[in-house]
Protein backbone atom coordinates (compact mmCIF):
# COMPACT_ATOMS: atom_id res chain seq x y z
CA UNK A 1 0.00 0.00 0.00
CA UNK A 2 2.69 2.01 -0.70
CA UNK A 3 -20.77 15.58 7.25
CA UNK A 4 -21.56 16.05 11.36
CA UNK A 5 -20.42 18.47 13.45
CA UNK A 6 -17.04 18.62 14.93
CA UNK A 7 -16.03 18.53 18.07
CA UNK A 8 -14.23 21.65 19.99
CA UNK A 9 -10.09 21.53 19.43
CA UNK A 10 -7.85 22.61 21.82
CA UNK A 11 -4.68 24.71 20.55
CA UNK A 12 -1.23 25.69 22.12
CA UNK A 13 -0.29 27.31 19.40
CA UNK A 14 1.43 30.00 21.95
CA UNK A 15 4.40 28.02 22.80
CA UNK A 16 7.27 29.72 21.10
CA UNK A 17 9.55 27.42 18.84
CA UNK A 18 13.10 26.00 19.54
CA UNK A 19 16.06 27.00 17.03
CA UNK A 20 17.62 23.70 15.41
CA UNK A 21 20.65 22.27 17.03
CA UNK A 22 22.49 22.10 13.72
CA UNK A 23 22.54 23.24 10.17
CA UNK A 24 20.21 20.82 9.12
CA UNK A 25 20.92 18.51 5.41
CA UNK A 26 18.64 19.00 2.59
CA UNK A 27 15.58 16.56 2.39
CA UNK A 28 12.98 16.37 -0.47
CA UNK A 29 9.61 15.78 1.47
CA UNK A 30 6.32 15.65 0.57
CA UNK A 31 4.70 19.27 0.90
CA UNK A 32 4.08 18.54 4.32
CA UNK A 33 5.03 15.13 4.63
CA UNK A 34 2.47 13.22 6.60
CA UNK A 35 3.42 10.75 9.02
CA UNK A 36 0.90 8.36 10.73
CA UNK A 37 1.80 6.89 14.18
CA UNK A 38 -0.66 4.15 14.82
CA UNK A 39 -1.81 0.72 16.16
CA UNK A 40 -4.99 -0.52 17.43
CA UNK A 41 -3.79 -1.29 21.02
CA UNK A 42 -3.25 1.53 23.51
CA UNK A 43 -0.41 1.86 25.64
CA UNK A 44 2.69 0.77 22.74
CA UNK A 45 4.30 3.86 22.97
CA UNK A 46 2.67 6.33 19.99
CA UNK A 47 2.44 9.12 21.46
CA UNK A 48 6.25 9.04 22.78
CA UNK A 49 7.06 8.16 19.01
CA UNK A 50 5.12 11.21 17.91
CA UNK A 51 6.48 13.63 20.08
CA UNK A 52 10.24 12.22 20.13
CA UNK A 53 9.88 12.29 16.21
CA UNK A 54 8.38 15.55 15.78
CA UNK A 55 11.25 16.64 18.15
CA UNK A 56 14.03 15.09 15.43
CA UNK A 57 12.57 16.51 12.38
CA UNK A 58 12.36 20.37 14.05
CA UNK A 59 15.62 20.14 16.27
CA UNK A 60 17.68 18.04 14.24
CA UNK A 61 16.15 19.58 9.94
CA UNK A 62 15.14 22.65 11.60
CA UNK A 63 11.62 22.15 9.99
CA UNK A 64 8.11 23.22 10.84
CA UNK A 65 6.44 20.53 12.99
CA UNK A 66 2.90 20.23 13.92
CA UNK A 67 1.67 17.32 16.05
CA UNK A 68 -1.83 16.13 15.78
CA UNK A 69 -3.33 14.41 18.97
CA UNK A 70 -6.23 12.46 17.34
CA UNK A 71 -6.22 10.05 20.47
CA UNK A 72 -10.60 9.92 21.26
CA UNK A 73 -9.80 8.86 24.73
CA UNK A 74 -6.90 9.64 26.16
CA UNK A 75 -5.23 13.02 25.56
CA UNK A 76 -1.93 12.28 26.70
CA UNK A 77 -0.38 14.43 24.23
CA UNK A 78 -1.95 17.59 25.27
CA UNK A 79 -1.67 16.83 29.03
CA UNK A 80 1.84 16.26 28.29
CA UNK A 81 2.35 19.29 25.77
CA UNK A 82 0.27 21.52 28.49
CA UNK A 83 2.46 20.35 31.25
CA UNK A 84 5.96 21.76 29.58
CA UNK A 85 4.38 24.70 28.17
CA UNK A 86 2.69 25.98 31.44
CA UNK A 87 5.92 25.38 33.37
CA UNK A 88 8.12 27.88 30.60
CA UNK A 89 9.98 24.86 28.68
CA UNK A 90 9.53 25.38 24.84
CA UNK A 91 8.28 22.54 22.54
CA UNK A 92 9.93 22.54 19.67
CA UNK A 93 6.77 21.72 17.62
CA UNK A 94 3.16 22.77 17.80
CA UNK A 95 0.58 20.59 18.88
CA UNK A 96 -3.11 20.60 18.28
CA UNK A 97 -6.19 18.22 19.63
CA UNK A 98 -8.72 17.23 16.79
CA UNK A 99 -9.83 13.47 18.11
CA UNK A 100 -12.22 13.53 14.57
CA UNK A 101 -13.11 11.05 11.81
CA UNK A 102 -12.54 14.41 10.13
CA UNK A 103 -9.01 14.76 10.88
CA UNK A 104 -8.20 14.23 7.26
CA UNK A 105 -10.09 17.19 6.75
CA UNK A 106 -8.14 19.27 9.43
CA UNK A 107 -4.76 17.60 7.74
CA UNK A 108 -5.73 19.21 4.81
CA UNK A 109 -6.26 22.76 6.54
CA UNK A 110 -3.29 22.67 8.04
CA UNK A 111 -0.78 21.52 5.43
CA UNK A 112 0.53 24.72 3.94
CA UNK A 113 1.73 25.97 7.23
CA UNK A 114 3.91 23.00 7.87
CA UNK A 115 6.70 20.90 6.80
CA UNK A 116 6.07 17.71 8.54
CA UNK A 117 2.69 16.61 10.57
CA UNK A 118 2.78 13.46 12.74
CA UNK A 119 -0.85 12.06 13.90
CA UNK A 120 -0.95 10.41 16.81
CA UNK A 121 -4.37 8.37 16.29
CA UNK A 122 -4.78 6.56 19.57
CA UNK A 123 -5.48 2.74 19.52
CA UNK A 124 -9.72 3.04 19.73
CA UNK A 125 -10.95 4.67 16.43
CA UNK A 126 -10.79 2.74 13.87
CA UNK A 127 -12.48 5.39 11.82
CA UNK A 128 -9.70 8.37 12.95
CA UNK A 129 -6.90 5.78 12.42
CA UNK A 130 -8.26 5.37 8.60
CA UNK A 131 -9.06 8.73 8.17
CA UNK A 132 -5.31 9.53 9.36
CA UNK A 133 -3.88 6.96 7.01
CA UNK A 134 -5.50 8.17 3.67
CA UNK A 135 -3.94 11.51 3.87
CA UNK A 136 -0.40 10.00 5.12
CA UNK A 137 2.85 8.88 3.33
CA UNK A 138 4.41 7.13 5.85
CA UNK A 139 2.56 4.69 8.60
CA UNK A 140 4.51 3.67 11.56
CA UNK A 141 2.80 0.56 13.86
CA UNK A 142 4.22 1.25 17.35
CA UNK A 143 4.27 -2.10 19.38
CA UNK A 144 5.95 -3.65 21.84
CA UNK A 145 7.48 -7.21 21.31
CA UNK A 146 4.98 -9.30 23.35
CA UNK A 147 2.57 -11.66 22.04
CA UNK A 148 -0.65 -9.67 23.53
CA UNK A 149 0.79 -5.93 21.62
CA UNK A 150 2.20 -7.85 18.31
CA UNK A 151 -1.12 -9.73 17.45
CA UNK A 152 -2.87 -5.97 17.00
CA UNK A 153 -0.58 -5.42 14.06
CA UNK A 154 -1.75 -7.60 11.40
CA UNK A 155 -5.65 -5.61 12.25
CA UNK A 156 -3.69 -2.82 11.75
CA UNK A 157 -2.13 -3.66 9.22
CA UNK A 158 -5.25 -4.52 7.27
CA UNK A 159 -7.53 -1.24 8.25
CA UNK A 160 -4.53 0.72 7.33
CA UNK A 161 -5.01 -1.94 3.17
CA UNK A 162 -8.32 -0.46 3.18
CA UNK A 163 -7.94 2.73 4.35
CA UNK A 164 -5.50 3.04 1.50
CA UNK A 165 -7.70 1.89 -1.12
CA UNK A 166 -7.87 4.78 -3.65
CA UNK A 167 -5.17 7.57 -1.79
CA UNK A 168 -3.51 9.01 -4.31
CA UNK A 169 0.09 8.71 -2.61
CA UNK A 170 1.80 5.69 -2.08
CA UNK A 171 1.92 4.75 1.78
CA UNK A 172 4.91 3.07 3.22
CA UNK A 173 4.46 0.89 6.27
CA UNK A 174 6.42 0.22 8.94
CA UNK A 175 6.53 -1.63 12.49
CA UNK A 176 8.32 -0.03 15.07
CA UNK A 177 9.24 -1.88 18.31
CA UNK A 178 8.91 0.33 21.40
CA UNK A 179 9.14 -0.95 24.88
CA UNK A 180 12.50 -3.13 23.94
CA UNK A 181 13.54 -4.43 27.26
CA UNK A 182 16.90 -3.24 28.15
CA UNK A 183 18.19 -5.95 30.35
CA UNK A 184 19.66 -9.08 28.24
CA UNK A 185 16.68 -10.31 26.36
CA UNK A 186 15.59 -12.04 23.12
CA UNK A 187 12.34 -10.34 22.98
CA UNK A 188 13.37 -7.66 20.38
CA UNK A 189 15.34 -10.24 18.55
CA UNK A 190 12.32 -12.54 18.60
CA UNK A 191 9.34 -10.41 17.82
CA UNK A 192 12.03 -8.95 14.94
CA UNK A 193 12.17 -12.62 13.36
CA UNK A 194 8.45 -13.20 13.48
CA UNK A 195 7.22 -9.94 11.64
CA UNK A 196 10.47 -10.72 9.12
CA UNK A 197 8.97 -13.73 8.60
CA UNK A 198 5.46 -12.55 7.81
CA UNK A 199 6.81 -9.93 5.51
CA UNK A 200 6.40 -7.12 7.55
CA UNK A 201 8.85 -4.21 6.71
CA UNK A 202 10.83 -3.02 10.29
CA UNK A 203 12.66 -0.79 11.35
CA UNK A 204 16.22 -1.46 12.14
CA UNK A 205 16.41 0.74 15.04
CA UNK A 206 13.94 0.62 18.03
CA UNK A 207 13.27 2.45 20.90
CA UNK A 208 13.75 0.62 24.21
CA UNK A 209 11.85 0.58 27.77
CA UNK A 210 14.39 3.25 29.11
CA UNK A 211 13.54 5.43 31.85
CA UNK A 212 14.02 8.55 29.94
CA UNK A 213 10.83 7.57 27.32
CA UNK A 214 9.11 6.34 30.50
CA UNK A 215 9.55 9.55 32.62
CA UNK A 216 9.44 12.18 29.95
CA UNK A 217 5.39 11.87 29.25
CA UNK A 218 4.22 14.63 31.59
CA UNK A 219 7.10 15.68 33.17
CA UNK A 220 8.39 19.35 32.73
CA UNK A 221 12.14 18.33 30.84
CA UNK A 222 12.44 19.24 27.43
CA UNK A 223 12.89 16.71 24.77
CA UNK A 224 16.57 17.45 23.78
CA UNK A 225 17.73 14.10 24.10
CA UNK A 226 16.24 12.10 21.33
CA UNK A 227 18.31 8.73 22.84
CA UNK A 228 16.94 6.08 19.48
CA UNK A 229 14.88 8.62 18.39
CA UNK A 230 17.78 10.11 16.45
CA UNK A 231 18.90 6.63 15.00
CA UNK A 232 14.79 5.65 14.12
CA UNK A 233 14.31 9.40 12.43
CA UNK A 234 17.77 9.01 10.42
CA UNK A 235 16.47 6.03 9.30
CA UNK A 236 12.80 7.54 8.45
CA UNK A 237 14.41 9.62 6.56
CA UNK A 238 17.06 7.88 4.59
CA UNK A 239 14.50 7.44 1.65
CA UNK A 240 14.21 11.14 1.20
CA UNK A 241 17.94 12.12 1.62
CA UNK A 242 18.74 9.72 -1.35
CA UNK A 243 16.59 10.75 -3.64
CA UNK A 244 18.29 14.53 -2.95
CA UNK A 245 21.36 12.72 -3.74
CA UNK A 246 19.85 10.86 -6.85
Amino acid sequence: MRSGSQPGRDSLQEAPMSEPTRQPPALHLPKPLVITIGCLKGGVGKTTSAFFLAAYFALVHGLRVLVIDADPLSQTGYSWYRTLAKAGVTWPFKLDTFPSKHVGDFIDDRAGEFDVIIVDTGGESDEIFKAAVRKSHELIIATAPTEAEMERVPPTFAAAAAAAQGAPQEIRVRVLLTKVPTHPSKEGAEARDKFDAAEYEVFEAQASNWKWYRTAVRSTNPLDDLGEYQEIGDELTAEYLAEVAA
